[in-house]
């Protein structure tokens, strides 16, 4: 009977918890796109109407790309979540090589690499592999390491650490970068967090971790960040043995 009522809570708390996401995901999208939309609207009714000059036109262009810009990775951080929810989704167990995946992820940022002189290197053992879902743990391991490029310095390093302990594969992200504030780091899994902006001017919604840390939990993992302002971040995930 205890079995039972343990179980219960459990589950309830995890749909609690669910049911809070897809809340604030949805009071995100509507946010973002009432603004999105508001705004270009405006512009070209301005433009249209000729109220604003050719001039000033052109220079809200940039800011109105900002705006697409970060609308259009929260869409698509949205589509690649919403195809874990439907269809009876279950991850697959597949043999990894994380020197293999260190090496796609090496590749996939390599511009953004070269645009800030970033060095990305590879820390453990290079023979580790582990048993997970490849594409769930390389959209895990993308978008940690997009925001460790997003937030590191010029000519600074960013690096994949490796490990296997007792009981659970050991996987971090490590970046010297402008770090979270303590206030930010608080609020950083909820959906009333701020904007925020890279050391380039990248910006995005705080929506990628929320995501990450929902795919680390369909893996049965557990995702630790330790940040400090100014100082860098460490994105820590432990994968299951078994």
């Amino acid at each position: 009977m205890i079995n039972q009522i343990t179980t219960l809570r459990l589950e309830n708390e995890k749909l609690k918890e669910e049911i809070e996401m897809l809340t604030g995901w949805i009071s995100l999208i509507s946010h973002n796109n009432t603004e999105i939309f508001g705004s270009l609207n405006w512009i070209i009714e301005a433009y249209e109407n000729k109220t604003i000059s050719n001039e000033d036109f052109f220079k809200l262009l940039p800011q109105v790309k900002k705006d697409v810009t970060k609308n259009l990775q929260t869409t698509i951080d949205t589509r690649d979540w919403l195809r874990t929810q439907f269809g009876g989704f279950t991850p697959q167990q597949n043999s990894i090589s994380v020197l293999e995946l260190f090496n796609l992820l090496k590749e996939e940022y390599k511009e953004a690499l070269n645009k800030k002189d970033l060095s990305f290197e590879y820390k453990g053992d290079p023979t580790l592999e582990i048993i997970s879902d490849k594409i769930l743990l390389f959209f895990i391991l993308s978008k940690i390491t997009h925001n460790a490029i997003k937030y590191s310095n010029k000519e600074q390093t960013v690096y994949l650490e490796a490990s296997k302990e007792q009981s659970s594969y050991v996987l971090s992200i490590i970046d010297d970068g402008s770090g979270i504030s303590k206030e930010s780091l608080n609020s950083i899994y909820s959906f009333d967090n701020p904007i925020y902006e890279g050391t380039a001017g990248e910006i995005g919604a705080g929506l990628s971790l929320k995501i990450v840390r929902h795919f680390v939990l369909l893996l049965n993992g557990d995702m630790k960040l330790r940040s400090i302002d100014n100082n860098g971040t460490t994105v820590t995930i432990h994968l299951p043995l078994n």
